[in-house]
């Protein structure tokens, strides 16, 4: 049975998609401030091939939550902010999928971290439909941590989004009256 040529390219690493998303970030920037044309235009077809990349990595059936963390900070970059809620979105997906994240010292603080950042594009766009369902977004994983450590002590980064809560819940009370 005849392969076809993608078939044989192994998987890419998380180091090397960081690196070439990295670099054709700074490529862009420092284009604009020499303002050279020709490397603008160049450093924007190299973006555009990127983010080819990056959508093509994140429809891969196994993807991995780097792969949305990297694709949200590139759009966020770039200036696609309507793309880098979704990102976060899929990448709090794909951390809590992860079995035992509760309990992982590794997964709960990036699931702590996403759901900050969730919480800022919310914050921002001054949604308050947005705002409420990011509530019951953050109180089911505050709920799941707490189940989690029973009877022991919840580490600070959970601790930091039960104060979160507390703050949204008031947030949310507020713009209700």
């Amino acid at each position: 049975m005849k392969k076809n040529a993608s078939e044989s390219i192994p998987q890419l690493e998380e180091k090397v998609v960081r690196a070439i998303v990295g670099g054709a970030l700074v490529s862009y920037k420092d284009a604009t401030e020499r303002n050279d044309a020709a490397a603008i235009d160049s450093a924007r077809r190299t973006l555009s091939r990127v983010r080819d990349l990056l959508t093509r990595l994140g429809s891969t059936s196994k993807s991995e939550p780097w792969v949305w963390e990297v694709s949200a900070f590139f759009n966020d970059t770039v200036g696609l902010d309507e793309q880098v809620l979704e990102d976060l979105m899929k990448q709090y997906r794909a951390l809590l999928s992860i079995p035992g994240w509760e309990t992982d010292t590794v997964q709960l603080p990036k699931v702590c971290r996403v759901v900050r950042q969730i919480y800022e594009m919310h914050k921002q766009s001054d949604c308050k439909e947005g705002l409420i369902k990011f509530k019951l977004l953050l109180k089911g994983v505050v709920k799941k941590v707490q189940a989690s450590y029973f009877n022991r002590e919840v580490p600070d980064e959970a601790k930091d989004l039960e104060s979160l809560l507390t703050e949204v819940e008031s947030i949310v009370a507020t713009e209700k009256e």
